[in-house]
């Protein structure tokens, strides 16, 4: 599809934060492309333009409707674990030809998704949202503080268990992949707080896909 189009779009911006100082840069890189690999991959279907690294330590994609963001972001935090992102989400129109992946297109999605991602860092911010509403704005921005400032006290085990019972469901599953006892899951998703991230999680999704905001 290459045409210039009015439609809205949503784009994501992540940015490895402190990359450069890595101990290991390749290694970081590498599992970078592998967790873009991934995600286009996964979400092939939800996508318009397929993720990929255009910075060196930044990464963009960009979806027609927002329904899929949180999923898409919890995909690459898993793939991620133990290097921190920071992610911009924009929601506008483009002033370009659509393409294959994203790169090579500009317009107010991506602008937004960049103030988002520039915002993040002054405030230090795990995900910032921009463009759905003054209102809509600052409740999301509000919740993905909060669950940003949790996931920051998470240990490397605790993160790769949350996102392991994010994806299974059932902590009988993630015990037995990960060869330890139920109740060691069990604590591990007490101490990360997985369920009240996961009630925080819905309300994002609620208010991306359009929700009211009372």
């Amino acid at each position: 599809m290459e045409k210039t189009t009015d439609q809205t779009f949503v784009a994501v911006i992540g940015d490895l934060c402190g990359s450069r100082q890595a101990a290991d840069r390749q290694r970081t890189q590498v599992r970078l492309e592998q967790a873009m690999a991934r995600v286009n991959e996964v979400f092939a279907g939800d996508l318009t333009a397929g993720f990929l690294v255009t910075l060196g330590d930044e990464f963009q994609g960009l979806l027609p409707i927002p329904d899929k963001v949180m999923d898409i972001i919890a995909e690459l935090e898993s793939a991620l674990t133990g290097i921190p992102v920071r992610y911009g989400i924009g929601i506008g129109t483009l002033m370009t030809p659509i393409k294959r992946t994203a790169v090579g297109m500009d317009g107010p999605c991506f602008h937004l998704a960049r103030d988002a991602v520039e915002r993040g860092k002054r405030e230090n911010r795990w995900i910032t949202v921009a463009g759905f509403g003054e209102v809509r704005d600052k409740a999301m921005n509000g919740v993905l503080n909060l669950m940003g400032a949790v996931r920051g006290q998470w240990t490397e085990i605790q993160a790769e268990t949350f996102h392991a019972a994010r994806t299974a469901g059932k902590q009988k599953q993630v015990a037995e992949a990960r060869n330890v006892a139920e109740s060691t899951v069990s604590r591990s998703l007490k101490s990360a707080h997985h369920d009240p991230m996961i009630e925080a999680e819905a309300i994002v999704v609620h208010l991306l896909e359009g929700g009211v905001v009372e």
